[in-house]
């Protein structure tokens, strides 16, 4: 643990997994759970499957669209948890609604999905490739939820999206509008999902700063970052579909912050608009 690079609701900031979010906890347990990830092929998708595997699921169901990739990762989880690889675009309705109908009730899904356009200004940027990050992030977002949220357990469900550092100001993602508006855009359906849902435990979730793809294609050096490891993400992702997080519902949050201290916070995270998305300083204190 370090203290915060970045404004932190927490005063502890974690740049790897901790005893708190350890998945063998057994407040943890994901034992008897059906579990769908998108985006599973690579990256902080993979690293969610092997802890929601390591967590004891009993199904784990990857979705993505290389098919190979996915064949991998399932040969990295453990073989006491069931496995199925789906290979299916996140934008395409009819193929998900097919994985849907075949997988029927499940517990978690996780949307690891994602795209980022090359950094470019607003005037310069191609507009297909623009809007690509739109069809994937916010269309493939909203296609998944659509199909899946029919046969979520009754019960109790968890939907986590996978988004950004969407809070940071422009100056410091400046050519980054393309990604950062569409992760913004899934923090707020991830609002709507969970408001719509009395069953159903949405949360957005910023995993951090980790050596991945879309980090690299950000423009970002690796080298000169403070990387977090791809543990911290995937151990807080089971820390969040867990009865512990419950007062997070609805709410966009960092997987660097101290799990213990936002549990302290949960009055306070719950009575207002804390870590809701909107325009900062609404509502406005009287004149």
């Amino acid at each position: 643990m370090t203290r915060p690079p970045l404004p932190s609701l927490t005063r502890t900031w974690h740049s790897s997994s901790y005893a708190s979010i350890d998945v063998s906890r057994p407040e943890l347990s994901c034992a008897g759970k059906r579990v769908v990830i998108t985006g599973a092929g690579s990256g902080i998708g993979r690293a969610i499957a092997h802890a929601f595997a390591r967590a004891g699921a009993s199904e784990i169901i990857l979705i993505g669209r290389n098919e190979a990739s996915l064949r991998e990762t399932q040969s990295l989880l453990s073989s006491q948890t069931s496995t199925s690889v789906r290979p299916a675009d996140v934008t395409d309705e009819k193929a998900l609604a097919e994985i849907a109908a075949a997988v029927g009730t499940w517990d978690v899904m996780v949307l690891a999905a994602g795209y980022i356009a090359k950094p470019t200004p607003v005037r310069e940027s191609s507009v297909q490739e623009w809007w690509q990050c739109f069809e994937t992030n916010v269309k493939g977002t909203m296609v998944s939820t659509n199909v899946f949220l029919p046969t979520a357990n009754p019960t109790h469900a968890a939907i986590i999206g996978i988004t950004a550092a969407v809070v940071l100001p422009v100056q410091t993602t400046k050519g980054m509008s393309a990604y950062i508006s569409s992760k913004l855009s899934l923090v707020k359906v991830m609002e709507y999902i969970a408001a719509e849902n009395p069953n159903v435990f949405a949360a957005a979730l910023h995993p951090g700063m980790v050596n991945t793809k879309i980090l690299r294609e950000s423009g970002a050096d690796p080298n000169k970052l403070p990387l977090d490891s791809d543990d911290l993400p995937a151990d807080f992702t089971v820390w969040l579909t867990s009865p512990e997080a419950a007062f997070l519902n609805g709410r966009n949050v960092w997987a660097n912050w101290d799990v213990d201290e936002l549990k302290a916070k949960a009055n306070e995270i719950q009575s207002g608009q804390l870590l809701h998305a909107g325009v900062y300083g609404w509502p406005f204190s009287p004149i």
